[in-house]
């Protein structure tokens, strides 16, 4: 089958990958800020809870440590997460599956809030390969040996897929700001896509693991809206916080995740 590249719906987080940039946001009364992620598979999971001025508020957030935190499957009973420190709350060993529905439950001085995430079906990451970043998208201070890493994988057909890619250097997670990477399927379903990871540069040598994770429209919405406030240059009115799945005004995110990783080293 042909392969193509993932069209321009690929929603960068970045003006540039070497460029640092000063996002201005909204001020806000002080939120709780919410925030989950939930892997397939058997493994600790830790939600934390902070309350802060504003969503990047510079000063340190306040650990919240007087909440009742629950995790349920579909309909199923809740389990309860255990203040460990620091406002961050941890069930231990919890075994999470894809195809299912999962609702995160915080209640914090007799308040309520409430987020559900849909968990995907895999989707597998076939194949990574890595080659001397392309001239049009290299920075002129950039030296002729940086690499682009391509990731190649096979797109479901007939239904609705959305992707984070998140990467390990040396050791060292690329998940942040200027490395923030979601895609959609909209205009690729079913077909085999070959993603460039454009929002990073790699050394000769360098020992890269790629993590492709699948997600929920929310989680999209969410990772989309914080990769555009990253990447607004500062014009025009303030943009408002990145879109939450929280109810009860929080803020942050509670996502569920399948995942698939390969790692390469750069030659």
């Amino acid at each position: 089958m042909k392969k193509i590249f993932l069209p321009i719906i690929v929603l960068l987080a970045f003006a540039s990958c070497r460029k640092v940039i000063d996002v201005e946001l909204n001020s806000v009364a002080p939120q709780y800020v919410i925030e989950g992620a939930l892997m397939e598979g058997t493994q600790d999971f830790k939600v934390r809870i902070t309350k802060t001025g504003d969503y990047f508020n510079l000063n340190k957030p306040t650990p919240i440590t007087n909440a009742i935190v629950g995790l349920k499957k579909g309909n199923g009973a809740a389990i309860s997460l255990k203040h460990e420190s620091e406002g961050v709350y941890k069930t231990l060993r919890y075994t999470a599956v894809s195809n299912a529905e999962y609702t995160l439950t915080v209640t914090i001085d007799g308040k309520a809030y409430e987020a559900t995430s849909f968990m995907p079906k895999v989707v597998p990451l076939d194949n990574l390969d890595s080659e001397i970043l392309p001239e049009q998208n290299r920075d002129t201070d950039l030296k002729a040996d940086t690499f682009q890493i391509n990731c190649y994988f096979k797109d479901p057909a007939k239904e609705v897929n959305f992707y984070r890619v998140r990467s390990v250097v040396n050791g060292v997670a690329k998940d942040k700001g200027a490395d923030l990477l979601v895609v959609e399927d909209r205009l690729s379903d079913g077909k085999d896509i070959v993603l460039p990871i454009y929002t990073s540069v790699f050394k000769l040598n360098d020992t890269v693991t790629v993590e492709l994770l699948s997600m929920d429209k929310k989680m999209f919405d969410y990772f989309s809206t914080l990769s555009n406030l990253i990447g607004n240059n500062g014009d025009g009115a303030a943009p408002a916080n990145p879109l939450t799945n929280w109810s009860g005004g929080a803020l942050g995110y509670f996502g569920a995740f399948s995942s698939s990783k390969k790692t390469i080293v750069v030659k």
